[in-house]
């Protein structure tokens, strides 16, 4: 939650972000001005430059807002100076430095109370109160908020008024003072225009919420429906159908269970129109909910049901079809095991139990080897039985068997070594991760009166996110277990490269957005490949998956493709942290199990790159990384050309 308020503070104070197309056409022309503009004009040029490289480099951003600060001091006034000052402050801010951040802003605040620029004063007042929100610093945070409020209501700024107390109702809401976050955000709706309908709504819906935090639920209806009436003036269907499940929740509250049902239909339909698979999970659990109070168990165990099924809708169709084929096999495979096992952990959900048939089916595999070497050592027995009767003659025959034999083991201990790297992912990473899931799952099943919306949201966080890694790790061991067993059949087939790689981009268009990465198919139109679709699919989600990975906040991932002979040579770029030389060699090993942690603390376990390394090698390519530390790298891959027909 503290996250998400810092967000949300964030955009109420610093709105100078500049646009990728500006930065695009601007830094070049700025950089030439500099060799011709005198120390005065450098200044406007500097602070340009500051603008543009902040979505690209918060580094070069805060020195070049330094280099423009100095020559501010020089040739520009007070007022001017101040304001610099605070440029420096917010890329230290972006920077999370907040010690220095608070440093420059304290600056900016004496120079401004020397000058008695009082709106510029309560400004300052606001920024001071964001930064030690972020260090949860909640006495200054309000102490510094509090200062903005109030000077901005002595100068009577009523859009600083309305930015400051939106502010404040956010930071007692996250102190759970629902009496003085009320108080705010009553005063953020006074200053609101009549004719700022979104802003409205939102304050509105706000008020709304803090009652219902209050349990005075017929003042959260009052605002609820206040709110439902301009959303569907103004057609916000998105509002609209959030607005309804809430006014829905609160006649669940009512036992008043027919207008209940009527305002959730009215939500889910919206929500189904839009497509909003947020919104439509939501309405789901609450018609569960609803159900459940009204004891019709049946029902609510369907609206229950329907909801996990959205929830689960990211499983790809390949996904779910390739844990079909597990069970289908497992129900056959060791029936004895899986019952002792059923029987000891009867708390096994769904996700765990195909766990565990991974693992079966590896042991299978080991097993299965077994069982060949003793055959061939069986083999070898009767060669020695029938080489003491004829030894001068079978002598050569003896040795080659003795050859083979020690092959076998050798291969046979290579096998072992893979064996107990993927046991330990599974018996660590897996069974880490389903627990964290489940012990957040039983605390939320079991303790939801215990726990505020924002706390609810924050376990649900952690739920998600680890059951996003959980199934990415899933997703490429059961791959990596089809094309161990043979039971991959490559389709070779000619294929656009482009909109293969398009379509692998839109997948992870969001795991993108939240780090804002910018990702850029730059692939020819004419580029086709000769190859088959579905594992260089897998190949392109696990590299691209990795770039974004170790890819800085606001850092780019670029896609090219160029002809070589008969193959297409294809290379991912990133920004991202790069790779020591000593662990490039360690990258595509299973026996070495080497994996690190992305740039956001994202784990990973190193096996995506081994399945894309065997698959790549399947569809007779090649594939390699170049990396430099500290400025990304380049992971490059051959397919063969797409086949003319004459």
């Amino acid at each position: 939650m503290n996250r998400l308020l810092v967000l949300i503070l964030s955009l109420f104070i610093f709105s100078n972000a500049v646009p990728a197309m500006y930065i695009n056409t601007k830094i070049d022309s700025l950089n030439s001005l500099l060799e011709t503009s005198t120390d005065s004009e450098k200044i406007e040029i500097f602070n340009e430059l500051s603008k543009a490289y902040d979505t690209i480099s918060y580094n070069k951003s805060l020195d070049y807002a330094k280099q423009a600060f100095e020559l501010t001091k020089k040739f520009r006034s007070k007022e001017d100076v101040a304001t610099s000052l605070d440029k420096v402050a917010r890329i230290y801010y972006f920077l999370t430095n907040y010690d220095e951040s608070i440093n420059y802003f304290i600056e900016s605040l004496k120079m401004r109370e020397k000058i008695g620029d009082q709106k510029a004063i309560a400004q300052s007042y606001n920024n001071l109160g964001v930064v030690y929100l972020n260090l949860e610093n909640d006495t200054k945070t309000l102490e510094y908020l509090q200062k903005a409020w109030d000077l901005s209501e002595e100068i009577s700024d009523d859009e600083l008024m309305k930015k400051t107390a939106n502010n404040l109702g956010i930071v007692y809401m996250k102190l759970s003072n629902y009496d003085k976050s009320l108080e705010y955000y009553r005063k953020a709706l006074n200053l609101t225009k009549e004719t700022d309908f979104k802003q409205l709504s939102v304050c509105l819906n706000n008020i709304g919420m803090i009652y219902w935090y209050l349990k005075n639920y017929d003042k959260a209806l009052e605002y609820y429906l206040d709110a439902l009436k301009i959303n569907e003036e103004e057609k916000y269907k998105w509002s609209i159908s959030n607005t309804s499940r809430n006014i829905g929740i609160i006649y669940i509250e009512f036992h008043n269970y027919n207008k209940a049902s009527v305002y959730l239909e009215k939500a889910l339909k919206i929500a189904e129109e839009i497509d909003s698979k947020h919104l439509i999970k939501d309405c789901y659990n609450s018609f569960s909910e609803l159900y459940f109070k009204e004891d019709n168990y049946k029902k609510a165990y369907e609206y229950h049901e329907m909801y996990s099924k959205v929830k689960d809708s990211i499983f790809t169709k390949e996904l779910r079809k390739n844990i079909a084929e597990l069970e289908v096999k497992f129900e056959t495979v060791e029936k004895e095991k899986e019952i002792e096992i059923l029987k000891k952990e009867k708390e096994i959900n769904a996700l765990k139990l195909k766990n565990n048939k991974n693992q079966n089916i590896l042991l299978i595999i080991v097993l299965s080897f077994i069982v060949l070497l003793i055959i061939i050592l069986y083999s070898q027995y009767l060669l020695k039985m029938k080489t003491n009767k004829l030894l001068e003659a079978k002598n050569q025959q003896l040795n080659i068997a003795i050859e083979k034999i020690s092959k076998s083991e050798a291969d046979l201990k290579k096998l072992n070594t893979t064996k107990d790297k993927l046991f330990s992912i599974l018996s660590h990473d897996l069974r880490s991760s389903f627990s964290s899931i489940l012990g957040f799952s039983e605390m939320l099943y079991y303790e939801t009166g215990n726990f505020d919306a924002a706390q609810i949201k924050e376990i649900a966080a952690t739920i998600y996110e680890t059951s996003r890694e959980t199934f990415d790790l899933l997703d490429n061991l059961l791959e990596w277990s089809r094309a161990q067993t043979g039971s991959i059949n490559l389709i070779h087939e000619n294929i656009h490269l482009k909109d293969l790689v398009n379509s692998t981009v839109d997948l992870l268009a969001n795991s993108a957005k939240k780090k804002n990465i910018i990702i850029s198919n730059e692939i020819p139109e004419q580029i086709h490949i000769f190859t088959d679709n579905n594992t260089i699919n897998t190949v392109l989600r696990n590299l691209l998956s990795n770039a974004i990975k170790f890819t800085h906040q606001k850092g780019k991932v670029k896609i090219t493709a160029r002809d070589i002979d008969d193959f297409i040579e294809i290379t991912i770029a990133d920004s991202g942290i790069g790779i020591k030389p000593e662990d490039i060699k360690k990258l595509f090993g299973i026996d070495i199990g080497f994996s690190t942690v992305g740039t956001d603390n994202e784990k990973g376990t190193g096996l995506g790159l081994i399945l894309c390394k065997e698959f790549i090698e399947k569809n007779n390519g090649r594939i390699w990384v170049e990396s430099e530390l500290g400025k990304g790298s380049n992971f490059i891959f051959t397919l063969p050309k797409a086949k003319t027909t004459d």
